[in-house]
């Protein structure tokens, strides 16, 4: 393959180094490494993805080099196993055509959100773009807050939560804190509501962009999100009273970055979807 597709193999997030994902092209590996390649189709091409016009999502902004959106919760943000279709790239394809980055099955797809995560995210329409934007989130000058509801209250109310992170060894589809091993994780959270001590509104501002980072770092403080299944701490009052939301209760409502080509700083936030409104509202109801 040529260096190029390499590269982009590694901005797009097939490459694990350690069982992390490196998304930084000039990494130095170190003897020892363990380098792991996701087992994809190289020789698939991006046309043979299907353009879907029936998956949810809407628009921000859009110009020449990049497309801002909202992506609502349930929609699976890149083809993988099990789910080949109906996914945001699929959509992105029927809405922009071949306007998109070249990222073998994630065409434009420059970061990702988990698929019962809300929010927005930024897709490059050029490999330019795409290049640029990544080169932004591997040196973390993008901003980006998410706004979560969580089990308990953090103490203290705000603050700094930096661990390394790494895949759970008993369980490949979660990520655990290690003192070690892993990627450095760092995330600064604000408590914004106290619901009667039992629940609390939290902001979130991420400076690394760890997979699960949210999710985990409030579990690993003892507030584990609304709704998460994989990440719930035990023992928890009033649990059956607020499990109104069907998903993780995690929306990404801030994004800040510099254009890729003009250099202008664009900021993009948006309200709270249906789900957690209603879920803050019964929040609000609580009485200990």
């Amino acid at each position: 393959m040529s260096r190029n597709r390499f590269q982009s193999l590694i901005v797009s997030g097939h490459v694990l180094v350690n069982s992390d994902i490196i998304r930084d092209v000039d990494y130095s590996l170190k003897y020892g490494d363990e380098i792991f390649i996701e087992d994809i189709n190289l020789e698939q091409e991006t046309t043979h993805l299907t353009p879907d016009e029936n998956v949810e999502f809407s628009i921000l902004y859009e110009d020449e080099d990049i497309v801002v959106i909202n992506k609502p919760a349930g929609v699976i943000v890149h083809p993988g196993a099990g789910n080949l279709s109906h996914t945001l790239v699929n959509g992105l394809l029927h809405h922009c055509g071949k306007s998109l980055s070249e990222s073998e099955n994630r065409p434009g797809i420059v970061h990702r959100i988990d698929k019962d995560t809300s929010g927005i995210l930024v897709v490059a329409k050029n490999n330019f773009s795409h290049n640029e934007l990544a080169k932004q989130f591997v040196s973390h000058t993008i901003k980006r807050k998410y706004i979560c509801f969580c089990h308990s209250v953090p103490h203290p109310l705000s603050g700094k939560v930096e661990t390394f992170v790494t895949r759970d060894k008993k369980n490949r589809l979660k990520m655990s804190v290690s003192q070690n091993d892993g990627k450095k994780a760092v995330t600064f959270y604000k408590t914004l509501k106290n619901f009667s001590g039992i629940a609390s509104k939290v902001e979130c501002e991420l400076k690394t962009g760890r997979t699960h980072q949210v999710r985990l770092h409030m579990s690993h403080i003892g507030c584990s999100l609304i709704g998460d299944s994989t990440y719930k701490n035990k023992n928890y009052a009033h649990q059956s009273e607020i499990s109104i939301i069907s998903r993780q209760a995690l929306h990404a409502y801030f994004l800040e970055f510099n254009h890729p080509s003009s250099g202008k700083l664009m900021h993009f936030e948006t309200a709270l979807p249906e789900d957690m409104d209603c879920l803050e509202i019964k929040l609000g109801l609580l009485k200990k």
